[in-house]
């Protein structure tokens, strides 16, 4: 039953009670900051525009931001880019100068600042509304009818939070991959790649991001356990054997102590937001690497209800920005090899899991079968495969021990 059917039902009392549960009060303060942290996004990527497109200039609490934010419309409109300089030699220079662009890149989080600017516009509406239903001269009847309008409105102009659709209004297409001929990583979705430790894992990981930048795929491996130039050393050797030359403008190398994802406070788990940061820093990057998992995940491991909010994040990033994350992960020490460590959440939020194992007549190789496959990937990859991941065998490894990656 919609809500304006519901309120015909209604008498006096009940209208006061269900209009007063809708009714939660925001601080001014916090509209403020919400409508500067989306007008200071739209800013710093004129992609959020589009976010934003259930937004009018009304809906904004602050006048400046509902001028501000119309300029933006305007110039996003006529395809002109928006920044600082918009708005030079206006009444605004200075507001958009400082505090909008004072605001911290990692609070970037336009669908939020989106959905509290619409909301805190419809209490407005329907705080006013409600107080010229209370001041009108108008019978019991009459009340119920303005009521169960301002209800139909409220519904027609609240975010759609569900995005319902036909069969047919959908264009099918096949699902593409990046190195569909060594190993099929899925785009717009994760994939994970485990094994027990010494296996070879950060060695394959370096072949995957070698492969790809040499594919002009822009690429980031995230390896937090090794310091770079022991990666870099490591890489030298993988693009001496495979004879594939290291691209610098395509592959990143990061060897920075990892954030995590999630964050506990007060016994309550939510998101980090240095991962908005994150995610505004990798606009550039195709295929993410990240390695190992648990570095980066900051809940229970073992928890599978972190675990998927931990993998919702990535999967809801992966399908927006149409990118390809692979996931490195281990496997308990005492393990069946198709079990990766932790909550089963992680593998079930995966749309590709690998696990990996050495080559025991030559260890110069691995073993990589592929164990979960949701998107068609054995189109291209039968079950499982040797790669030599190793410049030679570990028995004649040097002093250095150059080979035991």
């Amino acid at each position: 039953m919609k809500m304006r059917d519901k309120i015909q039902a209604l008498d006096v009392a009940g209208i006061k009670k269900a209009f007063k549960k809708k009714v939660k009060t925001m601080t001014e303060n916090h509209i403020i900051l919400s409508e500067q942290a989306l007008l200071a996004g739209i800013i710093i990527d004129n992609r959020n525009i589009e976010k934003a497109g259930l937004l009018s200039p009304a809906d904004f609490y602050d006048s400046r931001h509902r001028a501000i934010f119309e300029k933006m419309k305007e110039l996003h409109a006529a395809g002109q880019a928006i920044d600082l300089t918009s708005f030079a030699c206006t009444e605004y220079e200075d507001y958009v100068l400082d505090p909008l662009m004072q605001l911290p890149e990692g609070l970037l989080n336009i669908e939020k600042y989106v959905e509290e600017t619409k909301n805190a516009s419809l209490r407005r509406l329907l705080i006013s509304r409600l107080a010229e239903i209370q001041n009108a001269n108008s019978d019991f009847i009459e009340t119920k009818a303005k009521v169960a309008e301002l209800a139909r409105k409220l519904e027609q102009n609240t975010l759609v939070k569900f995005d319902f659709k036909r069969p047919s209004s959908i264009a099918a297409k096949k699902t593409s991959f990046f190195l569909d001929d060594f190993i099929p990583l899925p785009v717009g979705a994760v994939t994970m790649i485990s094994s027990r430790g010494g296996s070879g894992k950060s060695a394959l990981a370096l072949q995957i991001a070698l492969r790809a930048a040499d594919r002009q795929i822009p690429t980031l491996a995230w390896l937090s356990e090794d310091p770079d130039y022991t990666t870099k050393y490591r890489l030298e050797k993988i693009s001496g054997f495979t004879e594939i030359p290291i691209c610098d403008n395509f592959l990143t190398i990061a060897d920075q102590i990892p954030f995590q994802v999630l964050k506990k406070s007060d016994k309550q788990i939510g998101i980090n937001p240095v991962f908005y940061e994150f995610k505004a820093a990798c606009r550039g990057f195709k295929l993410i690497i990240i390695d190992p998992l648990i570095a980066f995940f900051g809940g229970n491991e073992n928890d599978n209800g972190e675990a998927r909010q931990f993998m919702d994040l990535l999967t809801d990033w992966t399908k927006r920005d149409n990118k390809s994350i692979v996931l490195i992960h281990h496997h308990s020490k005492f393990a069946n090899i198709g079990d990766a460590r932790g909550a089963t959440a992680f593998v079930d939020a995966a749309r590709a899991h690998y696990t990996i194992e050495a080559d025991k007549s030559d260890n110069k190789n691995i073993l990589i079968k592929i164990e979960k496959d949701n998107w068609g990937i054995k189109t291209f990859f039968k079950n499982e495969k040797y790669i030599q991941i190793f410049k030679e065998n570990f028995e004649v490894k040097n002093a250095e021990n150059e080979f035991a990656y």
